[in-house]
């Protein structure tokens, strides 16, 4: 029996549908009463967040490509029979029902994005018909034991948290990430950071026999320290079932599905080609599998425990509860499938896809299975090789392209950061520097070491990581099938996803592709923190006309140093870019900062203070002066800087900038996670000791122009060390 609404709830349910048929600009209501219910009770009532939660739950299926959820069609059955995703039978001590992600089951090379997000929303749509449920919330448990790299799926891991906090109609209490040592490896940082932007203090990190301690035994798997048997098949059969017995009834289908369809079948095709996935007007029969009542009680517990006996889903005429018998593992919570020969067969006599704990060996880099950073900064990368596809970037709710570089808690305040500086003295900064030089590079460089690019690298020793590396658009040329290859890679700044791109002083043999690569990216600003000469070493090749109104040509490019103007520590060149090709020209800024000394680094850090402001300040007014074309994140294309690694120098000024730009933001620092979460993207980003502690005085110093910190006094014990 549903439970009955107050006249207050009623009331919203009515706003809340004739609000959304407004929206939706139908001449009937296609939301049923009861999904409209499980939207506000999401959101307790509130009637505007109620619509929003709405909206982001049918974009987010539009966006997928899930219209039409059928669990006898591959591959949703092989994903169903799978078991990475269950409902558990039991609940937490507050009510709240868990649902469980076994990591070690998903092979990203065998299945889709698409097919594990329909097996999810079909489960949590069976789920939420429990009142319970939409009242007392989820439960999310993401279990890492036993999983390998080749398991992981960074893509995914957004989606199915983006779906979970933000669109999906009940409420996420909490996130348990049962950790593997992979969890604390470097290249799942930016999956760390993302969860702990999304989800703040609903996220925990434990042990597999710590969930114990927050969730009772009962309702655990054994392998997660509990002692429950809980039966997946047996869970699918109930949810089958469920729907076949209410299309029996001629209970109402779930309108969401036959909403979802109407935009495929009353609107033109789409130019994303999502309509091939669009219902006919004789598939609605399948809708039933969105079909949700509001007056039904049985929660996913209950449907496990004591399904209907209609006839075996997977194949077989037995009820659902005899399909666990003799199963061995799936009963005892693996979520395998064994026993009986149906158990492993679907209706059409095809074999589930595979699931091995011990999947083939694969490279941090492999397809989706990659480490953090190979999934999410590669695709960042590929969606900001065109203006045309980077303005996916700035959609709401893409995961992908979070910056590394997020406000969040901790870090330091400037008074703090100076106790830092003076209880840790040189010594201790340079033994933090040292923790951070000894991770490893968290990804691989295989583009780097063909032997066709290793000529365009500058030092044989700075490579570009294969998840971050800037993509060239290829050459039509049979003779170079590395054409797309530079030694370059995307780097976020604070807030904003490829905000810079680091890379090495340009060589000669690749002055036409360093050019392309600033034509490509919409390139406004270059900030070059070398000499060409230093010390009578060759730094960096002279790519750009050294005098005023003097051209070069680079390939398919002619660039003109239109004037030039001079201040006490950088020089400012004007270029003209032109693309010899196509006739269009636009203008670039080439700031040379030469007052880096020739070892070491500056004593004081106001000049490159006053050469960060400068940049920042032509960048913005650049930015505002071309956005009318620009299609690209809100921040506007990005910077180029580079030294003659790209790694040192560069490093340093990203670094002081990601960092004062926080300051100025939230008010704290975190000197060493954004050197960190830097090398994941470029590796080996800030070269030396003394350049991370020039980090640190640096943002003192800033802070003491500001005023936000009175003149620090330094005694020489602060500033000593045994390394002098």
């Amino acid at each position: 029996m549903a439970e009955a609404l107050t006249s207050q709830e009623e009331l919203a349910v009515e706003e809340f549908l004739t609000e959304l048929r407004n929206r939706e600009q139908h001449s009937v209501v296609m939301v049923s009463q009861s999904t409209a219910v499980k939207f506000l009770m999401a959101r307790k009532f509130d009637v505007s967040r109620a619509i929003d939660l709405f909206q982001a739950y049918k974009n987010t299926r539009l966006k997928e490509g899930i219209f039409n959820i059928n669990p006898d069609e591959e591959p949703l059955r092989s994903e169903l029979l799978s078991g990475k995703f269950t409902v558990l039978p039991g609940r937490d001590s507050k009510g709240a029902a868990l649902a469980l992600f076994t990591a070690r089951h998903h092979r990203p090379d065998i299945t889709t994005h698409k097919a594990v997000l329909q097996a999810i929303i079909y489960q949590l749509d069976k789920a939420i018909e429990s009142i319970q449920t939409q009242r007392d919330g989820l439960v999310f448990i993401y279990d890492m034991t036993n999983s390998t790299y080749g398991n992981f799926d960074y893509e995914l891991c957004v989606k199915i948290l983006n779906l979970l906090k933000g669109a999906f109609p009940a409420r996420l209490k909490c996130v348990f990430i049962v950790s593997s040592p992979l969890w604390f490896r470097a290249p799942f940082a930016v999956l760390r950071l993302f969860v702990r932007e999304k989800l703040r203090e609903r996220v925990c990190t434990v042990k597999a026999h710590e969930l114990a301690d927050h969730i009772p035994m009962e309702s655990l798997p054994e392998h997660l320290g509990g002692c429950s048997q809980y039966n997946h098949i047996a869970w699918i059969q109930a949810c089958v079932n469920s729907s076949q017995g209410e299309l029996q009834e001629g209970v109402d289908r779930d309108c969401v599905g036959t909403l979802l369809s109407s935009y495929c079948l009353d609107q033109t095709p789409p130019a994303d080609g999502l309509n091939s996935n669009c219902a006919d007007d004789d598939s609605n029969a399948n809708l039933h599998n969105h079909c949700q009542r509001q007056d039904r009680t049985s929660t996913g517990s209950d449907l496990a425990r004591d399904p209907p006996h209609h006839g075996h889903w997977n194949g077989g005429v037995q009820g659902a509860l005899g399909v666990g018998a003799g199963e061995g593992d799936a009963a005892k919570g693996s979520g395998e499938c064994g026993g009986s020969p149906n158990a492993n067969r679907n209706g059409r006599g095809r074999q589930p896809p595979p699931q091995s704990d011990t999947p083939p060996d694969t490279p941090v880099n492999h397809k989706h299975g990659g480490g953090i950073l190979g999934g999410g900064g590669a695709a960042k990368s590929r969606l900001s090789q065109s203006p045309a596809l980077s303005s996916l970037s700035s959609s709401p709710g893409r995961g992908l392209e979070l910056s590394v570089h997020m406000p969040e808690p901790g870090g330091m305040a400037v008074k703090e950061l100076v106790q830092h500086v003076k209880r840790s003295r040189k010594k201790g900064i340079y033994q933090e520097y040292e923790e951070i030089r000894k991770e490893p590079p968290s990804g691989t460089f295989h583009c780097s070491k063909k032997p066709q690019n290793q000529i365009k690298n500058r030092y044989s020793d700075v490579l570009c990581l294969d998840q971050s590396r800037v993509k060239l658009s290829p050459l039509n040329d049979d003779e170079d099938e590395t054409s797309d290859y530079i030694n370059a890679s995307f780097m976020d700044g604070y807030k904003r996803s490829n905000a810079y791109i680091a890379t090495q002083g340009p060589l000669p043999k690749t002055f036409g592709d360093f050019w392309r690569m600033v034509w490509e990216q919409m390139v406004l600003i270059i900030v070059m923190t070398t000499r060409v000469v230093e010390r009578g070493r060759v730094k960096c090749g002279q790519y750009w006309p050294l005098e005023a109104g003097r051209s070069e040509e680079h390939g398919h490019f002619l660039v003109k140093n239109s004037h030039i103007e001079m201040f006490q520590d950088f020089k400012l060149s004007h270029l003209e870019l032109c693309n010899c090709e196509t006739g269009e020209r636009r203008e670039v800024a080439h700031y040379l900062y030469m007052s880096w000394p020739d070892f070491g680094v500056p004593k004081s850090a106001s000049a490159m203070l006053d050469f960060r402001a400068q940049v920042k300040q032509h960048q913005e007014a650049a930015f505002r002066a071309m956005s009318a074309n620009w299609t690209g994140p809100p921040g506007g294309p990005p910077v180029v800087v580079h030294c003659s690694a790209g790694i040192g120098r560069t490093g340093t000024f990203c670094t002081l900038d990601i960092c004062l730009s926080r300051l100025e933001d939230i008010g704290t620092v975190d000197v060493k996670q954004t050197v960190w979460r830097m090398r994941t993207q470029r590796a080996f980003s800030i070269q030396t000791w003394d350049q991370y502690y020039f980090c640190y005085m640096a943002v003192i110093e800033y802070a003491q122009r500001r005023g936000l910190l009175a003149p620090v006094e330094w005694s020489d014990s602060d500033l000593e060390t045994d390394s002098e």
